[in-house]
């Protein structure tokens, strides 16, 4: 039965995330470079880490780790997500509390959903960052960033999406709030919030600092850091003009209102 909540990581997950789909994404683009099936994935500013819980459900073969900083979320995720999993997915999963600018053990594949990276604001940062997920890469390794822009990106807007899909969850409105955008620094600040009919609501239950980095600049770092290709998969429309969830690679695309894309960096 559906009830209103104000657990924020719980709208999180209904409204934001949709990590069975970004599991076959991945796995989608990965075979399509490589010819042959990921097994194990780095979940980089990995918060409550339910891509890795997602990712280790999908097959017996594949191993994750979540590296976040903040040590609430990595203990609502092992207390919500991880709880769930059987013992022998549990024991696939490494959920790390620390800086995700590390070299790890080498893995297969490191995602950094969320437009995560753009809370490091300064170049030499997100170039020290590529270089040591690259050492952090097996040789056949894939480092994967979602991006976002468009003509409407750069100027304060309030995107509002009706949440009424979820079993346990009462219907809510979403809302991701671009509150600022500096073109000089290019540092935006956004807030999310969640609201019920019932009045009840969770204002600026999570807040971000991004730079707002081009395709062009991550291109250009992740050369630099030592990639020896970077691919773009961009977000098809749906017949209303609305992101479908359908990615394919490409070179040359016209600017929209809004757009979303996967930058690929491959080892």
């Amino acid at each position: 039965m559906s009830k209103v909540t104000l657990d924020k990581h719980a709208l999180y997950l209904a409204s934001v995330q949709d990590p069975i789909s970004d599991v076959s994404r991945v796995s989608k683009i990965y075979t399509s470079i490589f010819n042959k099936e990921a097994l194990s994935f780095r979940e980089d500013f990995s918060g409550t880490f339910a891509l890795s819980c997602c990712w280790v459900q999908s097959s017996s073969e594949r191993t994750a780790i979540s590296i976040d900083i903040d040590e609430e979320t990595i203990e609502y995720g092992t207390k919500n997500y991880l709880s769930n999993l059987s013992s022998s997915e549990q024991a696939r999963i490494l959920p790390v509390v620390g800086n995700a600018v590390t070299t790890t053990d080498s893995v297969d594949v490191i995602a950094t959903f969320n437009f995560s990276y753009c809370l490091l604001h300064e170049r030499k940062t997100l170039l020290e960052y590529f270089k040591h997920a690259y050492k952090s890469l097996n040789d056949d390794g894939i480092l994967i960033l979602d991006i976002f822009g468009g003509s409407d990106s750069e100027i304060p807007e309030v995107q509002e999406r009706d949440i009424d899909n979820h079993d346990h969850i009462a219907p809510f409105l979403f809302e991701f709030e671009r509150k600022d955008f500096n073109p000089i620094t290019r540092i935006a600040n956004y807030g999310i919030h969640f609201k019920y009919e019932s009045g009840e609501e969770i204002l600026d239950a999570f807040t971000y600092e991004f730079r707002m980095w081009s395709i062009t600049e991550i291109r250009d770092l992740l050369d630099e850091a030592g990639f020896s290709g970077i691919k773009v998969f961009w977000e098809d429309c749906d017949i209303e003009g609305f992101g479908n969830g359908e990615f394919y690679e490409t070179e040359s695309e016209e600017n929209s209102v809004n757009w979303n894309a996967y930058i690929v960096g491959i080892k």
